[in-house]
């Protein structure tokens, strides 16, 4: 859960996929739409890095992101994350067919950001 400094509950963020043996893990994040652009995420996201890649010693994080979320995927290229493939046509939202972006960070990439 992702509060902010007033206690209000603001989003949450949540880890899946992890691989130790591959050093390889995915996450997902969700924003209350009244809360977004506001740093909540970015935050939230370099906090996850942070403990994944210097503490658990994992080498790369994954992340989709649908493809009207253009908050989010600016938010990820800032972070240093390279997008590494599209799945056409995943989503299905707001009458409209949407793609899946794929994005991807290296430890390395992350510690050159």
């Amino acid at each position: 859960m992702i509060e902010n400094t007033q206690g209000v509950l603001v989003g949450s963020i949540s880890t899946h996929d992890c691989n130790a043996r591959a050093g390889t893990f995915s996450y997902g994040i969700n924003i209350v739409a009244e809360h977004q652009k506001q740093g909540y995420a970015h935050a939230a996201i370099k906090l996850v890095l942070r403990y994944y890649f210097d503490e658990l010693r994992y080498q790369k994080a994954t992340v989709s992101v649908h493809s009207y979320n253009l908050a989010s995927i600016a938010l990820h290229e800032k972070l240093g994350f390279q997008r590494e493939g599209t799945l056409r046509r995943m989503v299905f939202n707001r009458g409209k067919h949407f793609d899946v972006h794929w994005f991807g960070v290296t430890l390395e990439e992350w510690q050159r950001s």
